[in-house]
């Protein structure tokens, strides 16, 4: 009974219907409405609590956790598009930015001259304001061209990219888990040890330049990473 009550109140909890940081009705009233016990409303709340749909604060309630957010790995999306696609508002402040010499595995990976010069920028990604990721990215300058800190706060580094006919287009995506360290929680807004998501990345442009290199930490309690799966052909 209590897996039919999860089901019921998790199709709800994902639904535009339920507001981040709302509290639910009490577990007595939960119960009499759903006309079950409150052992089984208990249960219920506890598995969507460890769903990440949940928080259960000891003395004020259980309260609603803004909905995790999936992204298909096998889509080539920037961030801020990703975000518009459901509704939000992406944002992005540069933490770093500088220009210096490519270290030899930039330039191997990038496929650059060993006096070739690169930026790093590393930012703080936001949708709706909320901290949820932590991306750094290397870029080649002799193929990117002037850049500064102001031309990528706020903006899409993708957009960026395909505005100087640098579209990406193909992009190789490594994923891990990780845990936060003290400046990652800061910026986060999690604990220190909080699981991450990681990925790190290199993209290509149509021409089969190298364009950028880089990594990301993502907010493993509001990030999802989907992987849809075919079955191969067998003789």
């Amino acid at each position: 009974m209590y897996l039919q009550v999860s089901h019921h109140l998790g199709h709800w909890l994902k639904s535009e219907k339920a507001q981040a940081g709302t509290a639910l009705p009490s577990e007595r009233d939960l119960a009499l409405h759903l006309g079950v016990s409150r052992v089984t409303v208990r249960q219920a709340l506890k598995l969507l609590s460890a769903q990440g749909l949940l928080e259960r604060r000891r003395g004020s309630g259980t309260f609603i956790l803004p909905r995790r957010i999936e992204h298909p790995l096998g889509t080539l999306r920037s961030f801020s598009d990703d975000m518009r696609a459901r509704g939000l508002t992406p944002g992005a402040r540069v933490l770093e930015f500088v220009l210096a010499q490519a270290t030899p595995q930039e330039a191997m990976t990038l496929n650059l001259g060993v006096s070739s010069r690169v930026y790093r920028v590393r930012r703080l990604r936001t949708a709706d304001g909320a901290p949820l990721a932590v991306e750094s990215s290397v870029l080649p300058q002799e193929r990117i061209g002037e850049l500064s800190a102001e031309a990528l706060s706020d903006r899409s580094l993708y957009a960026l990219l395909s505005s100087r006919r640098l579209t990406p287009v193909r992009a190789l995506r490594h994923l891990r888990a990780v845990n936060a360290d003290k400046d990652q929680a800061g910026l986060l807004n999690v604990r220190p040890g909080a699981a991450l998501l990681m990925t790190e990345r290199v993209s290509w442009s149509a021409s089969g330049l190298p364009i950028e290199m880089g990594s990301a930490h993502y907010r493993g309690d509001r990030y999802d990473f989907l992987m849809e799966l075919f079955q191969s052909d067998t003789a």
